[in-house]
């Protein structure tokens, strides 16, 4: 008898529910799943990979360049989510495994949503409007809002979801710049600059980059100061691509800088990060753009990308689709499962 597929399963608590129901549609059609319920679990086994045909994991679970090394029928590793930072995509490139992930449009379209409702929030002083309210106190003489009309908009990345965003705010106005490694000339209704030029001429400044050891860091203090004095900064990609101690610091010596984040680089947020002390600052913890929508399509995209690779066909998201012609000759439709 054949040898059912191996799929290994990483996840934590917080995601549970839709890795139990992943699980149990792979278990249905006959695969062999066996989870690690948290990173550390995963971690903590040498041989977890050995025998895996797929890795099914969250994002920022490690799998390095050794793992995947010690694991010949390895074929994938996938994220359901659109965050891929703890794979070492340049080495599962190199040893033919695709990586994958759930870069869904319901997924890009939900985070460009929120980037712009953390955008307005802040520029239209949301959080402390409300607190005029509540507090019972009179109406400040003077607005604090401002208006998106006539503001220039950078983008940090041009992705699915600085995309998305485009087509969202033609209309209203802004003028859009965009700064990306790999830089798309033919998108229509934006400006591409350089990094610091966009940091310098941009009213508001949203972060839409992937987190990799090029992007770690990549908004330091010296760049961070290039931010106008009033800048909106709004992050909803991954922490650790701004230097949160240089931010604080800025934020301390600007009161007028208005920022929202809703990723760090440490989750969850630990209660005692200064960035929870900031005034005029919108902290969401990394949930802002996951909406109803978007979850219910994860699980049957991630069954699907995992029955297409056991078939011997890529999936529709693939992170490294320069590897596809290697990774076809090594798994061959003979050696399909």
């Amino acid at each position: 008898m054949a040898k059912r597929p191996r799929v290994v399963t990483v996840s934590r608590p917080v995601v549970r529910p839709l890795f139990d129901d992943i699980e149990a549609r792979l278990m249905a059609a006959g695969r062999e799943v066996v989870p690690y319920r948290t990173p550390d679990d995963f971690t903590a086994e040498p041989s977890a990979l050995t025998e895996a045909d797929i890795l099914l994991a969250a994002g920022d679970v490690p799998c390095t360049r050794a793992r995947m090394e010690g694991a010949p029928r390895l074929r994938a590793v996938i994220s359901p989510f659109t965050g891929t930072e703890g794979f070492d995509e340049s080495a599962a490139t190199d040893l033919g495994i695709l990586v994958a992930n759930g870069q869904t449009p319901e997924n890009s379209e939900s985070m460009a949503e929120a980037t712009i409702l953390l955008m307005l929030a802040s520029l239209y002083d949301l959080h402390g409007t409300e607190a005029v309210l509540r507090a019972a106190v009179p109406r400040p003489a003077h607005s604090r809002a401002f208006m998106l009309r006539g503001k220039t908009v950078g983008m940090i990345g041009y992705g699915n979801i600085a995309r998305a965003m485009t087509q969202r705010l033609t209309g209203w106005g802004v003028r859009l710049l965009a700064w990306s490694r790999r830089p798309d000339p033919a998108a229509p209704d934006v400006t591409w600059v350089e990094l610091d030029d966009l940091l310098r001429d941009s009213d508001i400044v949203c972060v839409l980059l992937s987190l990799n050891a090029g992007t770690r860091g990549l908004l330091d203090a010296a760049r961070l100061r290039q931010l106008k004095p009033a800048a909106v900064l709004i992050n909803t990609a991954r922490g650790g691509i701004i230097d949160e101690t240089a931010l604080v610091e800025l934020a301390r010596e600007r009161p007028a800088m208005r920022i929202a984040l809703d990723t760090f680089a440490t989750e969850p947020l630990p209660a005692d990060s200064p960035l929870r002390e900031l005034t005029n600052t919108i902290l969401t913890p990394h949930m802002l753009g996951h909406t109803v929508e978007s979850h219910a399509v994860l699980p049957g995209v991630a069954v699907d990308a995992i029955a297409k690779i056991l078939s011997g066909e890529p999936p529709l998201y693939v992170r490294n689709p320069e590897v596809i012609p290697t990774w076809r000759r090594r798994w061959s439709p003979h050696e399909a499962l």
